[in-house]
């Protein structure tokens, strides 16, 4: 049967077990003809997959909460790591001073530049700084997050610790990672696999084939770490570069061969964002989005 899912945004290194699916004959196996699509945009995805014109795609669980819709059903958050805002350490003291920051996006509206100022707040919060929304203008740019830096915004929001952390870190750029730990929020810097509910009601069998080919590319991923980053580069006909290795080998280590449907594992997301009033979606309707 031939299969469709559109990632959430361009190509790289967190999709790496549909391409070793596809490449090492997984899904072939499992009688799964793939097709990987790249969007145009971020939400083109979600809304193919609600008007049932894909089977499959991939997106942060932030959007399943923002874009919730009775015809989405998750299959399981498969990748997950650390995430949030990105704060140049120089920057740092400018919030305490009460001056004005600049903070770079790729997703740029109200519920999203909510969730960043409010993680932001939060950071603050626990060395006793109040900071006013108005202190914080949220840029919406691509997704070169440190490039946006370097050219002087004071922060990024939305990275991934495995990407932008580590090209932080080979910039050499002296950063502060407000994240889940170190701000106290709900993690969702991750990745789950939605499916339109229709589709698998009526093709069950089918998508637990697609999900058991995904999680054999993750087991063979792990298992053969070197080999996979080498079918990455010819995959995608990428250059090889140290940075790109690094963020490769700290990707691997995301992806979970074990991931489930599971109602209970993102029911704190939910809470998170409906305790700063940016959802009113009850907890029923969002248990209804999993199947466990």
């Amino acid at each position: 049967m031939k299969l469709q899912l559109a990632i959430e945004w361009f190509l790289n290194p967190d999709h790496l077990p549909f391409i070793i699916a596809k490449q090492m004959g997984i899904f072939e196996k499992h009688g799964i003809e793939f097709e990987l699509i790249e969007p145009d945009e971020h939400y083109d995805g979600l809304n193919e997959l609600r008007e049932g014109t894909i089977q499959f795609t991939t997106n942060e669980p932030l959007h399943l909460i923002e874009q919730f819709d009775e015809n989405i059903l998750s299959l399981g958050m498969f990748f997950e790591t650390k995430g949030g805002v990105l704060l140049k350490a120089s920057s740092y003291s400018k919030l305490k001073n009460g001056e004005n920051i600049t903070v770079t996006t790729p997703v740029s509206n109200e519920t999203t530049n909510t969730i960043g100022f409010e993680i932001i707040r939060r950071f603050y919060a626990k060395e006793g700084v109040n900071i006013q929304r108005e202190q914080v203008a949220f840029i919406p740019n691509g997704f070169e997050h440190l490039k946006y830096m370097k050219e002087g915004a004071d922060a990024c929001w939305l990275y991934f610790y495995n990407f932008e952390g580590i090209e932080a870190q080979h910039e050499g750029l002296d950063v502060l990672y407000l994240d889940a730990e170190n701000a106290e929020f709900a993690n969702f810097s991750a990745l789950d696999i939605f499916v339109n509910k229709a589709f698998y009601f009526n093709n069950t069998l089918v998508c637990e084939a697609f999900i058991s080919s995904i999680k054999e590319a993750i087991e063979f991923i792990r298992d053969h770490h070197d080999f996979s980053i080498k079918e990455y580069y010819a995959y995608t006909d990428t250059q090889r570069s140290p940075l790109m290795n690094d963020i490769l080998y700290a990707t691997i280590q995301c992806f979970d061969p074990d991931f489930i449907s599971s109602y209970l594992q993102e029911l704190p997301i939910l809470e998170f964002f409906k305790e700063i009033g940016i959802t009113t979606l009850d907890e029923k309707r969002f248990q209804s989005a999993f199947l466990g």
